[in-house]
């Protein structure tokens, strides 16, 4: 059994690691400059990758590390396997379609338009250099097209795929949780209730950032025929960046809440 002293030296060790994985990332973003516009440019599409990696490995390594054993034990089982590729899958796709449709009724067309059925990959850099442009070319490269013309385009991102990793791990780290409790529950004779609320935490967590954004992008329609297209783009940051973090939050405190009813049956 480690002693105290050494679990902390340990966690301050992954997360000085990660830190420097996605500083790294940072640093070679920069890089993008010396290549301008063009795509796929070498630096947008590193940048990210080592950013978004350093960044995930600090979350499992300390505040989401109970989830991420939660996780590994359920994501093992038929049941949480399925429910992983699933939410992932339909998380991406989804979400994805939903913003590059906010975006196509901003402007009129599709931000990036492609005309045949497939994957693409496309980098871009921001300018002029700056702490905006620098977020922007973290979160938006790559940009990774699936396209099924005329109807189907979603943008998807490393940023967009890091968020929905965390969902899904908090989401499937929930499930895993809630049957434990379910069992005790069982096995106690103690009402259902105990496992309701959880349930019902999970359901709003992870349809969160599917069904608001699909409110979301039908409001920005009367926006963009009132020609607001600077409150468009506000909503669509607001989609982006808020409403990913905001389900990954619900999912986490829903998580804590599981745990602690379920210490409390034990005990």
């Amino acid at each position: 059994m480690k002693e105290p002293s050494q679990g902390r030296s340990l966690a301050a060790l992954q997360i000085a690691s990660g830190l420097a994985v996605a500083f790294y990332g940072v640093f070679l973003a920069y890089f993008g400059y010396l290549w301008g516009f063009a795509s796929p440019n070498p630096a947008e599409l590193l940048g990210p990758a080592f950013f978004f990696g350093g960044i995930l490995f600090v979350l499992f390594a300390l505040p989401l590390r109970e989830a991420a054993r939660s996780f590994l034990g359920s994501v093992r089982t038929r049941l949480g396997a399925a429910i992983f590729a699933g939410y992932l899958t339909v998380h991406l796709i989804l979400y994805g379609f939903l913003l590059e449709e906010m975006l196509t009724l901003s402007f009129g067309s599709a931000a990036l338009a492609v005309s045949t059925t497939g994957v693409f990959v496309y980098t871009d850099v921001f300018y002029p250099p700056s702490l905006t442009s620098a977020l922007f070319d973290l979160t938006y490269n790559p940009s990774i097209i699936v396209t099924s013309p005329p109807v189907f385009t979603a943008a998807l991102s490393f940023y967009s795929i890091s968020v929905a990793l965390v969902i899904a791990v908090l989401v499937v780290a929930n499930v895993a949780e809630t049957k434990k409790v379910g069992r005790l529950c069982s096995a106690g004779g103690r009402a259902s209730s105990y496992v309701l609320v959880p349930v019902l935490g999970i359901v709003l967590g992870a349809s969160c950032c599917l069904s608001v954004a699909s409110l979301v992008s039908l409001y920005t329609l009367p926006l963009t025929l009132a020609a607001d297209v600077s409150s468009s783009l506000l909503v669509y940051y607001i989609t982006y960046f808020f409403l990913p973090a905001f389900a990954g939050a619900i999912l986490y405190l829903n998580l804590l809440s599981v745990r602690r009813i379920g210490s409390g049956l034990r005990s």
